[in-house]
């Protein structure tokens, strides 16, 4: 039997895809096989169930399973059932964090595990006859048991929610937003908010502190919110549902920030230590650094918040954040004073964040995919790269990735 082929070229005729269609037939004990499925669904072994739905054996799958997501299928299955019979219709849960069904577990129950299968398959049965692309769609359907049924309904219902928020998130972030989040989503950001816990050993939150002022930039809190939300959709098969649930945002007004602006930054580092001093943040979030919002930056081109730190002991405050460096007499020399930095807000999380984190970490996860660590002035240092739409130096972080 001749083979036949469609060729679609790509790339302008550079480059050609050569995809066989050269028609397939199911052969006899295989046909039959289907028939019995949909017939009695009973009748049909773990091995069967496994050959129709393109399943690997137990054990293989588990190990496929846990290697790609940490959990094995069995654990999986047992999670979606839990969730079913909490009563949630999303693929989430209320009564505790550990009954969550994150976007790419989900995948992994509709999808499987083997690596490229789907794909396979799609080809596959692209090649079969109407009649039996219909017999081995009725087939694999009656084949699934009644638990894989119900945590197959599950996964789709978190598939439905995640949909929605990642189809926004791509249509708010240009190609360079993108590939930061890329990369920021190689740090184990995650990892260490999951491991935080309060003083009483329970989950705690983590995140920022975020100063504004309410009679100015109130309107403007849902904005930020909003860019925060994007960016932690935009990638679902690497976010932890757990994780976005911990992070947040602590809004703190500062109705007097704006009286007199020679004098903001002092006065926000000197009330952010206070506060620190008593307790009055949640165990969890930062205390290296704070955000704090204001009318010009929030309503320029590229809307943006300041990153700023808290003074050290030793070092003075720094001046009002409209120049990019200060610096005062100290000793025999001049020592250089580190001002806030303007981030754009659709990077507040992941990937300010992630950097953040990477503070906390040793070795070569401090600094790694980046070139650079991810103190203040490094961050500035990156920033003179940003450009506006006009090719023009705006100082908003991040730059694109390359020059991180």
């Amino acid at each position: 039997m001749s083979r036949s082929y469609k060729e679609i070229p790509m790339f302008d005729g550079a480059i050609t895809l050569r995809i066989d269609t050269t028609p397939l037939s199911l052969d006899e004990e295989t046909r039959a096989l289907y028939n019995r499925a949909i017939a009695d669904p009973t009748s049909l072994t773990d091995p069967e169930r496994r050959r129709i739905t393109h399943r690997p054996p137990p054990d293989e799958e588990d190990a496929l399973c846990r290697q790609a997501c940490g959990s094995s299928m069995t654990e999986l299955v047992a999670k979606a059932i839990a969730i079913h019979n909490n009563g949630s219709a999303t693929g989430t849960s209320t009564g505790t964090e550990d009954l969550v069904l994150t976007y790419k577990e989900a995948h992994h129950i509709t999808a499987g595990v083997v690596p490229g299968q789907p794909g396979r398959l799609l080809s596959y049965r692209a090649r079969l006859s109407k009649e039996e692309q219909d017999l081995t769609h009725k087939a694999a359907a009656a084949a699934l048991t009644e638990e894989m049924k119900v945590a197959q309904e599950v996964a789709r219902a978190v598939h439905r929610r995640w949909w929605p928020a990642q189809k926004a998130a791509t249509e708010s972030l240009n190609d360079d937003d993108s590939r930061n989040i890329r990369y920021a989503m190689r740090i184990p950001w995650q990892d260490q908010i999951l491991k935080s816990a309060s003083r009483d050993g329970s989950p705690s939150v983590s995140g920022l502190v975020v100063f504004y002022d309410p009679e100015r930039t109130e309107e403007h809190k849902s904005e930020v919110e909003q860019a925060v939300f994007n960016g932690m959709h935009y990638q679902p098969m690497s976010m932890d549902d757990r994780a976005i649930a911990r992070f947040s945002l602590h809004w703190m007004e500062v109705p007097a920030l704006y009286s007199d602006d020679t004098d903001k930054l002092s006065a926000l580092q000197a009330k952010f230590q206070t506060m620190l001093a008593n307790h009055e943040f949640p165990t969890g979030l930062r205390t290296d650094c704070f955000l704090y919002m204001d009318k010009e930056g929030i309503c320029f081109t590229r809307p943006y918040v300041w990153l700023g730190e808290p003074v050290p002991s030793n070092i003075e405050p720094g001046p009002a954040p409209d120049t990019e460096k200060a610096t005062t007499e100290s000793g025999v020399g001049k020592k250089e004073e580190i001002v806030p930095l303007k981030v754009d807000i659709k990077h507040i999380a992941p990937t300010l964040f992630a950097r953040l984190v990477q503070r906390d970490l040793s070795g070569k996860e401090k600094r790694w995919p980046y070139r650079h660590t991810s103190e203040l002035a490094m961050l500035h240092q990156a920033a003179r790269h940003s450009r506006n739409s006009q090719g023009e130096p705006d100082g908003i972080w991040p730059p694109p990735s390359r020059f991180m």
